[in-house]
């Protein structure tokens, strides 16, 4: 193969995979970030003003009050379901701290992992917490006047599906509703006895805390995004300034924030038609972790009294994984679009590769047994294309001398040059592009399982080999090397450590290379093809250990066919 054509489609490649998602996210657009058209717009100082009016309430007994009695003071309200740990304040009516309990196959916490901000910390262990402490969530603004409630009621439902209801009051008679459900993390928010000539608002702070090791990787996920038709509208977060506010003025249906693997997610009941009158995020300096400046987001949503429907407003929140097993159902199948399979045919075949991961894992419930399996699945379906590739680079080889000929030959003469070789091409029926185009043509695939090996929740905290490979979702590091956090450029790349899957794949790729490569290659070349694998190491010691297992298996299973190619032909 000729080493300058075999080049450039591997870097023809990795600008694909790794571009894609810069140049073409799924359906996202740039969003007006001009002021809130409202009378009382949500700047920083009402927003803490807010905060702080929601401190835990003192909870008084009421005549008609059928829950538990409460200490004085106003102590949170705890409830646990199968898949959430939750304590509210205000009455009920707002979620302080969230954390994430489910269950996996072997009966430890599915969704593991957390920051202790205070001594900055990864605890590996414990659940993954989404809000801790937070005020707002949801907060209810009459014209910006913060609604205090208490708790009335408190009701188990019979329903397996209803785990809890609390209902709550303002002393002013409005009602608050909140449904904790038993098998989903939706959360429904009904708002009662609203009034029908005022601005009403709900507020929602805090945005999510990060939740992954590599606290870098996770802030380039965080982003707000918001309904914009059957798609969305969405922001990075690394991308802005402090204090940046950024509108939604379309009569939004739903809208959050999100990040690598979570969200919190606030929808409007039957979204398509009821929908806010504006969506306003504004965005703020969090604090720092390991040097990764952590920016969040509140977000207000805004309705007008006239619009609602026997003054009542019924929201839902969805805070948790972006997980498709959770995300399927009825009242968040919208948000499915979250996960970023990619546009057109590319997601198509990203939801194919995942239905594919998922159901081997049904059958071997190891998913690096399964990124193994999956790699042997793949190639048997390109193997044919990388035959054919390797005989049209075979014919390539084998014309090199008459190809030379002519180049001496018409040398100062370019048109009869370019219509000899021509001549040449079609009498000895060799295709100039067959060797590369065969990659192109894997390129819409490549583009999915990046995609989907990236961002899949189902490799987080999956362990391959205990002595290992213990998470998918994370480089598999097995020196750790401090300092290089301090070397600016290098820290992005080996700031976390150095991985040992990188390093077997590009030696994989050398060998490759090497063995399908003419071996009267000049210097510059040989140095080319030495600095390509060097890059290619480099950038994916930063990658998921599933996604550079998969990647690695296929190369050597690549390897191996092309290997019997040339004894073949030779």
């Amino acid at each position: 193969m000729d080493i300058k054509r075999l080049l450039t489609a591997l870097l023809l490649s990795f600008i694909f995979i790794v571009t894609w998602n810069v140049f073409f996210p799924p359906a996202t657009q740039t969003v007006s970030t001009t002021n809130a058209k409202q009378e009382k717009p949500f700047d920083k100082d009402l927003i803490n003003e807010t905060k702080q009016a929601v401190n835990p309430i003192k909870l008084t007994q009421q005549p008609n009050q059928v829950s538990a009695v409460y200490e004085d003071g106003g102590a949170p309200i705890s409830i646990n379901t199968p898949l959430i740990e939750l304590d509210l304040i205000n009455g009920g009516t707002s979620i302080h701290n969230l954390r994430i309990v489910e269950q996996g196959s072997d009966n430890t916490y599915r969704h593991k992992g957390n920051w202790n901000l205070n001594t900055q910390e990864y605890n590996k262990n414990s659940p993954v917490q989404l809000l801790n402490e937070a005020l707002c969530n949801p907060c209810l603004l009459i014209d910006a006047e913060i609604k205090s409630f208490v708790v009335v009621e408190m009701v188990e439902e019979q329903d397996v599906n209803k785990y809890k209801k609390i209902i709550s009051q303002s002393n002013d008679g409005l009602i608050k509703e909140t449904y904790i459900y038993n098998n989903s993390y939706t959360i429904d928010h009904v708002f009662k006895n609203l009034p029908t000539n005022k601005n009403i608002t709900v507020l929602w702070d805090q945005g999510l805390l990060p939740s992954e090791k590599m606290a870098n990787d996770d802030m380039l996920y965080f982003s707000i995004y918001a309904q914009n038709n059957e798609s969305y509208e969405e922001e990075y977060l690394s991308s802005v300034e402090n204090g940046e506010i950024f509108e939604f003025n379309d009569n939004v249906g739903w809208a959050g924030i999100k990040s690598k693997y979570f969200m919190k997610a606030i929808t409007n009941n039957d979204y398509q038609y009821k929908k806010a009158e504006q969506v306003i995020f504004q965005t703020y300096n969090d604090y720092i972790i390991e040097g990764t400046q952590i920016i969040n987001s509140d977000m207000s949503f805004y309705y007008r009294g006239e619009d609602l429907i026997n003054q009542e407003l019924k929201v839902s929140s969805y805070m948790g994984p972006i997980d498709t097993r959770h995300l399927q159902v009825e009242e968040s199948k919208h948000l499915v679009q979250l996960f970023g399979f990619g546009w057109f045919f590319i997601g198509y075949l990203g939801q194919g590769i995942m239905w594919l991961l998922t159901s081997l894992y049904a059958i071997i419930p190891n998913y690096g047994l399964v990124c193994v399996l999956f790699a042997f699945i793949i190639r048997f379906f390109t193997g044919p294309l990388t035959k054919k590739s390797f005989l049209s680079n075979q014919k390539m080889q084998a014309i090199q001398p008459k190809l030379k000929k002519i180049q001496t030959k018409y040398k100062n003469d370019s048109g009869k040059l370019n219509q000899e070789i021509m001549n040449l091409y079609k009498n000895e029926g060799v295709n100039p592009l067959g060797g590369c185009l065969p990659i192109l043509v894997q390129m819409p695939l490549l583009i999915a399982l990046f995609q989907v090996f990236r961002k899949t929740i189902e490799f987080r905290g999956a362990s391959f080999l205990p002595f290992w490979i213990t998470d998918l979702s994370q480089p598999d590091v097995i020196i750790y090397l401090p300092f290089l956090k301090e070397i600016w450029g290098i820290n992005y790349f080996f700031g976390h450590g150095i991985a040992l899957l990188p390093i077997i794949m590009g030696v994989v790729m050398f060998l490759n290379m090497k063995m399908t490569t003419t071996n009267n290659i000049n210097p510059s070349q040989a140095s080319t093809m030495y600095i390509m694998n060097g890059f290619f190491i480099l950038l994916f010691n930063t990658f998921p250990s599933g996604l550079n297992l998969y990647y690695t298996v296929y190369n050597i299973l690549n390897f191996l066919q092309q290997k019997k190619l040339q004894k073949i032909s030779s």
